[in-house]
């Protein structure tokens, strides 16, 4: 403990990653912080470094000479380390004032400040032991026990003596008499409890040589077995199984087990023989890392062991790691100066270091998998192939499944933990990519692929959600206007649209206004103002996710901000989000559109136009990107394609789920019977069945014995039947076109979508689904709009006549097909190959088809989502054109800002399907705990105690 090599490795990496995390956090709120706090930031920044800077100098010195650390500096790092701590912890408040937001700052600084200070603390006191406990002098334990004992009595005695004798007009010098004898008495008690048991522990006669096997017995398995019981509920009448813990969920079995592991592999009697005294080192080392890990949590809160011996008497078991901790080292060293003299350094070195990273490598390894199981079941719901087959680990996603739901759980106290200290921060960063998955993913996840569920179900896309507030009038759209200029470079129109919106309440406060605008063809949004107090601010284009999570934590703080957001519901739909509202105050904010052809926009239910036809010409000719990836066709040039009637076929999808309540077969009779009522002139039908994956029946199969043959399993993914099939229509465009019918008794047990707009272009001819149940009846739905809800028709099945559709290029090689709407469509040229991003042309307009050509692609090719999302984010922020991967947002101050970017970093580096909130979002907590300042709650309340009966004792 006293190698220099020790001291570079523990004192600086630890406080170098410590000041890595507040300079990050620095950089983003310190515009928001007072002239003092920024001056205590500079102070403790200042004193930090040239803590570190001493301290590796003289490392490096030492090393160089090749001596151990002095006491000296153990005594001055202890000092200093512990001062720096209980002033940090003292000016917590000042450092990072409650006026700025805490969502801008994730990190807890104090319980960060405790976690990698405390190593150097650690190291500094195991250094002064060693150097007063020599091993060639004679140690007497008698003597440091009863320091180490009589410290706490020390502790309250001096505790009870402050508060007779210090006047009450004397609360500044009580604080510094209370805290220096705390500290003092903290470092005394530890030094004596560490310098005991590291003489019993290299005793080899006498009592406690004698008594080894009790002491041992003690420390590694009766007060770890004690502190789990304690911290899980055990003595209070919960215990295994609750999934939460006064320190965290250490409810699991394994812990108990690897405890009882543990103990074993330590007290057993170390052999005489080489090779068992190897493995036996292998053993121990491989359980290294469980002492380590409970010592590593508990560490920062050894300072509280203390006042937690003196007021609640099972405190002590708040010491079981820490004595662990010393007992498993020291008997490793041991092992390994014995293991020296039968073996090479290479053996018992290679020994040690593959046993102590059996469990980090297990535990790596363990979340790797959840990863793979994770993030390929993430791409098979939402980013699939359609064109391959995917195969998800079934079990090995609902253990995974299984710890996100529990590290979710908000614990606002961290009394109540249901996570695992560090092991959840690493899974979080293994598996998630440190986003998180929204619950709504969690639930279809598992409806995919093990069943029906209770569905969340949601009013509003996300993005168009307001925040409830408590169910004040919503502001409204006050007016609107708007004025148009032809661009002739570009050949584009540029409109600007400004919306004025007001409280029809004017008591309201903090109302939040939500809209949407349903955009033609052809129509980007290219820039976004919110006015805020005097000044226009200029919306920043930014990642989607990123965008709405910055915005969603400003709302959710319910203080007086000024963030816009517009982004995409849809396709061709935009939302536009303002807050807030108050009083009488109007809200202005102006988007401006390009736009091809002049068009209407309808916003609330007013009608404003855009673009004069008479001031330019007509859109006669398909419009091109420059490597004719993208073509825009108006409404004109559609009319000139040729017409084109095509013969429908049933595609009857079969649920195969085991939500099922009737064998398979019972639907033969169903489905004979609406086979009957097929058109004239239909092509063959076509079956697939459906559970967790879509199984197509062979063309000349005879599906009856198919049914009878199959065992429902899994989930009703309807979701993804519906795309593969369209996608399989649209990719090879033929002669006849799929009518879609579902053959299911409940359609509520699917995991189906709001819509399938994205797909349009796959369903030319009509957006009609059928629904065959039980009844026999085919009720139509939408394949456009609120997919679950029934639409009103006047037939049942098909319609008589196939309507006719336009063929893009040609009717004798048609690349697609196009409704014969009378409106404007965009097709992807050059047998619909990807558009490349390095295509972006001067002209914003045109590069605002490619990027639009770009989206409708990746609708069609999901499974490039994570390859190509970032060049395409990054040329919409270099054209200035909104795409569904982002958002237009307007923010109050750089340090808003700055926040944003990081998000936005973190989410382009992460996996496209996870999140970075919930789809319902819930407004949170008023106060929340702040874990930090629990870290010290025993013994903030015990000053707090002792000011208040300072305060309640009469005066003379």
């Amino acid at each position: 403990m006293r190698n220099p090599k020790w001291l570079l490795l523990v004192n600086t990496a630890p406080v170098l990653l410590f000041m890595a995390i507040c300079y990050g956090e620095f950089s983003i709120v310190h515009t928001l912080l007072p002239a003092e706090s920024l001056v205590l930031w500079q102070r403790f920044g200042m004193v930090l470094g040239l803590l570190v800077l001493v301290g590796a100098g003289y490392a490096a010195v030492r090393l160089v000479q090749r001596q151990p650390l002095s006491a000296l500096y153990s005594i001055g790092a202890l000092l200093a380390y512990s001062l720096l701590l209980c002033l940090f912890t003292s000016n917590g408040n000042e450092v990072l004032p409650r006026s700025v937001p805490r969502w801008m700052v994730p990190t807890d600084l104090l319980l960060m400040a405790w976690t990698f200070l405390m190593p150097t603390l650690a190291h500094a006191m195991l250094g002064l032991v060693a150097k007063f406990t020599p091993d060639d002098q004679p140690q007497h334990v008698g003597a440091n026990v009863a320091f180490a004992v009589l410290t706490p009595l020390v502790w309250l005695v001096v505790f009870q003596v402050m508060g007779w004798l210090v006047p009450a007009s004397w609360p500044a010098f009580a604080t510094v008499l209370f805290v220096g004898a705390w500290v003092l008495c903290t470092l005394s008690f530890f030094f004596f409890l560490v310098r005991s048991v590291y003489i019993i522990a290299q005793r080899q006669t006498g009592f406690w040589a004698e008594s080894q096997l009790v002491w041992k017995v003690v420390i590694t398995l009766v007060l770890p077995l004690a502190g789990l019981a304690l911290n899980n509920g055990v003595f209070w009448g919960s215990g295994i199984g609750e999934q939460s813990g006064i320190f965290g969920n250490f409810t699991s079995p394994w812990f108990y087990l690897l405890a009882i592991l543990n103990s074993f592999l330590l007290c057993v009697p170390s052999p005489e023989r080489p090779v068992p005294r190897l493995l036996l080192l292998a053993g121990r080392s491989a359980l290294f890392g469980y002492t380590f890990y409970f010592f590593l949590v508990f560490l920062p809160f050894l300072p509280l062991s203390i006042p937690a011996i003196v007021l609640l008497g099972t405190g002590f078991l708040l010491l079981a790691p820490l004595l662990l901790f010393i007992v498993h080292v020291r008997q490793l060293s041991v092992d390994v100066a014995v293991l020296r003299q039968l073996y090479s350094k290479a053996v018992v070195v290679g020994t040690l270091v593959v046993g102590l990273a059996v469990l980090p490598l297990y535990f790596t390894a363990s979340y790797w998998q959840s990863r793979q199981a994770l993030h390929t079941a993430l791409a098979y719901v939402y980013t699939p192939d359609y064109a391959a087959a995917n195969h998800v680990n079934a079990p090995a996603l609902a253990r995974t499944l299984e710890v996100i739901r529990t590290n979710k759980t908000r614990d606002w106290d961290f009394l109540t933990g249901s996570q695992l200290p560090y092991l959840s921060a690493y899974f979080n960063w293994i598996v998630l990519d440190n986003l998180m998955l929204s619950d709504n993913k969690i639930n279809d996840l598992e409806q995919v692929f093990y069943g029906p569920k209770d569905q969340m179900m949601n009013a509003l896309p996300v993005g168009l959600r307001p925040m409830d507030r408590s169910n004040q009038a919503a502001p409204e759209l006050r007016s609107v206007s708007s004025s148009s200029t032809y661009d002739a470079r570009q050949q584009a129109w540029v409109s600007w649209v400004n919306l004025e919106i007001a409280n029809t309440d004017t008591t309201t406060r903090n109302g939040e206004y939500s809209t949407s605008i349903a955009l033609p063809t052809g129509c980007w949004v290219s820039d976004y103002y919110l006015t805020i107090g005097n000044r226009q601010e200029r919306g920043i284009l930014a990642e989607k996710k990123a965008a709405l999570w910055v915005f969603t934590q400003i709302v959710n703080e319910n203080q007086s901000r000024d963030p816009g957001l517009v982004n995409y519901l849809g396709p061709n739909k935009v939302a536009v989000r303002v807050y807030p509202v108050m009083g009488r105050e109007p809200r202005r904010t102006r988007i401006q559109l390009l736009h091809k052809e002049p068009c209407t926009l309808t916003i609330d239910g007013r009608a404003v136009t855009l673009g004069n036809a008479h001031t330019a010409p007509l859109v006669a000719a398909p419009v091109a990107t420059p490597d004719q990836g993208v073509v825009y066709l108006s409404a004109l040039a559609k009319q000139r394609l040729p017409l084109v009637q095509r013969r429908p076929y049933y595609h009857f999808l079969i649920d195969g789920s085991i939500g099922q309540r009737w064998p398979l077969a019972t639907y033969e009779a169903r489905i004979a019977q609406q086979l009957i009522q097929s058109l004239p002139h239909a092509a063959p039908p076509r079956f697939s069945i459906v559970n967790a994956y879509t199984t197509p029946l062979a063309a000349d199969a005879d599906w009856r014995q198919e049914l009878k043959r199959h065992a429902p399993t899994g989930g009703f993914f309807l979701t993804g039947a519906f795309r593969r099939t369209l996608f399989e229509a649209h990719q090879r465009p033929t002669p006849t076109y799929p009518v879609l019918v579902v053959v299911t008794d409940n359609l509520q047990n699917a995991v189906l979508d709001e819509d399938f707009e994205d797909f349009s272009s796959a369903y030319p001819e009509s957006e009609v689904f059928y629904v065959l149940g039980a009844d026999g009846q085919a009720v139509p739905h939408s394949l456009r709009r609120t997919s679950r809800q029934p639409v009103a028709a006047t037939g049942v099945g098909v319609r008589a006549t196939a309507p006719a559709v336009r063929a893009w290029p040609n009717a004798t090689q048609p690349q697609t097909y196009l409704p014969d709407n009378g409106q404007a469509n965009i097709v992807l040229g050059a047998a619909q190959a990807v558009p490349s991003p390095g295509a972006i042309a001067n002209n914003r307009w045109l590069a605002g088809l490619l990027l639009r050509g770009y989206s409708q692609w990746q609708s069609f090719h999901p499974e490039t989502t994570d390859r190509e999302r970032v060049p395409f984010i990054q040329a919409s922020f270099r054209a200035g054109i909104m795409t569904p991967f982002t958002s237009f947002l307007a923010l109050e101050n750089d340090a808003q800002k700055a926040a944003l970017y990081r998000k936005q970093a973190q989410v382009l580096a992460a996996n496209a399907s996870l999140d970075t909130m919930e789809e319902n979002p819930v407004p949170p907590i008023e106060t929340p705990i702040d874990s930090g300042v629990c870290l010290l709650l025993v013994a903030g309340g015990l000053l707090a105690g002792w000011h208040f009966r300072r305060a309640a004792q009469p005066t003379a």
